[in-house]
C-alpha cells in the first residue's frame, strides 16, 4: 500500500505520517527532507539559490530513504535540516523546476523500494498530484494559519517568535500554491481533513480507518 499525505507546513503531515506508517508497518518517507538537504548543501557551498543549473547539480547528490535524506550517500541529521535558515532556503529551492525534476525521480525511486518492502506513507506537498498519482490512498491535511503557526512554534521551541513564524508560513503557502511547477493543492480524489480542532490521535484514527477500509476491499 502507498499512502500519500499532502498539505501545507504545520498541518500535521510529518506527525501523522510517522504514526500511521508505524501502525501499518510500512516505511515513512518524508520527501521534504530531500528539498531541505538540497537547501542545506547549497548554503554550505555558497550556491546561488536562484541558479537552477547549479542547484540541479547539488540535487543529484541527494537521495532519500525511510531514515531521511542522504547527501553523497551519508545521512543528514534531522536537526540540521530544520533550522530557520534552511527552511527559508528550502522554500526557494523547491520552486526551481530543475530541482523538482531531479527530486521527483529520487522520491519515486524511494517509494518503489519501500513498496517492495510492503509499502509506505509518503508525505510532502505534491505527492498525490505529481509524485505518486497512483497512490492507493490520498490524504490532504489543512488547518487554520494561526493553529499551524502555533504548532510549528511549539515544535521548534520558538513560541516567542509566533508572529514571525506565521508570516513565514503565509509566504511559503503563497509560493507553494502559486508556483507553476507542482503547485500545492489537493488531488481530485484526495480525502481532505481539516485538522485545526483535531488531536493527533483523532487524525491518525481517521487515516487508519480509510487505510484499513482499502485493505479490506482489496
Amino acid at each position: 500500500m502507498l499512502v500519500a499525505i499532502d498539505g501545507p507546513a504545520g498541518s500535521g503531515k510529518s506527525s501523522v505520517a510517522r504514526v500511521v506508517a508505524g501502525e501499518l508497518g510500512v516505511v515513512d518517507l518524508n520527501t521534504g527532507a530531500a528539498y531541505r538537504a538540497v537547501a542545506l548543501l547549497a548554503l554550505e557551498e555558497a550556491v546561488d539559490l536562484d541558479d537552477g543549473a547549479s542547484l540541479a547539480e547539488v540535487s543529484r547528490r541527494v537521495s532519500l530513504d525511510g531514515g531521511g535524506a542522504l547527501v553523497d550517500g551519508e545521512p543528514v541529521p534531522e536537526e540540521q535540516l530544520r533550522t530557520p535558515k534552511v527552511s527559508a532556503a528550502a522554500s526557494r529551492v523547491s520552486a526551481r523546476p530543475e530541482v523538482r525534476e531531479i527530486l521527483l525521480q529520487v522520491q519515486r525511486e524511494a517509494a518503489g523500494r519501500a513498496l517492495e518492502q510492503g509499502g509506505a506513507v509518503v508525505e510532502g506537498r505534491d505527492i498525490g498530484t505529481v509524485v505518486l498519482p497512483e497512490a492507493d490512498l490520498k490524504i490532504y491535511l489543512l488547518a487554520a494559519p494561526e493553529e499551524r503557526a502555533r504548532r510549528r512554534a511549539h515544535q521548534t521551541g520558538r513560541e516567542e517568535e509566533l508572529e514571525r513564524i506565521r508570516e513565514a508560513m503565509t509566504k511559503r503557502d503563497r509560493q507553494d500554491s502559486e508556483r507553476t511547477t507542482s503547485p500545492l493543492k489537493p488531488a481530485p480524489d484526495a480525502v481532505v481533513l481539516d485538522t485545526t480542532a483535531l488531536s493527533l490521535d483523532e487524525v491518525v484514527a481517521r487515516v487508519l480507518e480509510l487505510a484499513h477500509g482499502l485493505r479490506k476491499g482489496a
